[in-house]
């Protein structure tokens, strides 16, 4: 009896562990709307038309701007903590804009994030749309990594 309670012990701890140490390689932000939207990433956006950000993600960021009904996009090459808990933030560029592509940055007063791309979109309700379907592909891949990992699991023991 107490080998079979040490088996099933040891066999709950690999699980846990397994499943803690699941690793999978989900593509980015950047790359999904990369390939959804058809952009290479590199739009602009005047600095003195943006009217609002928000926080999406780690390293997905929206923009308001006024004028032409403009909605924006942006990934940063790095996590950027700061948004989360920032009032506020200024952007910086050349020229009087910001794009992707460039060294550009969106700067809050604890740090300097990087812009890397920036994506166009014709209203709030387009880009939502796409950051919608982005996240259910983003959550069908980790699924299908779960299923396989379960998989691999089951084979492993009986085997």
């Amino acid at each position: 009896m107490k080998i079979l309670n040490c088996g099933l012990v040891l066999f709950g701890v690999f699980s846990l562990v397994s499943c803690s140490s699941l690793n999978v390689d989900v593509p980015s932000y950047d790359e999904l709307l990369r390939a959804e939207t058809e952009q290479d990433g590199r739009a602009c956006v005047r600095q003195r038309s943006i009217r609002g950000y928000g926080l999406l993600d780690d390293d997905l960021i929206s923009i308001s701007s006024s004028g032409k009904k403009r909605y924006y996009l942006a990934t940063t090459f790095m996590q950027c903590y700061s948004l989360q808990t920032g009032f506020q933030a200024g952007f910086k560029g050349d020229f009087f804009e910001v794009c992707g592509g460039r060294n550009d940055k969106i700067i809050t007063s604890d740090e300097a994030c990087p812009i890397k791309s920036i994506y166009e979109f014709e209203n709030r309700e387009a880009a939502f749309a796409v950051v919608k379907k982005i996240d259910k592909i983003q959550d069908v891949i980790r699924e299908e990594a779960k299923k396989e990992q379960e998989k691999k699991e089951l084979t492993d023991t009986a085997g």
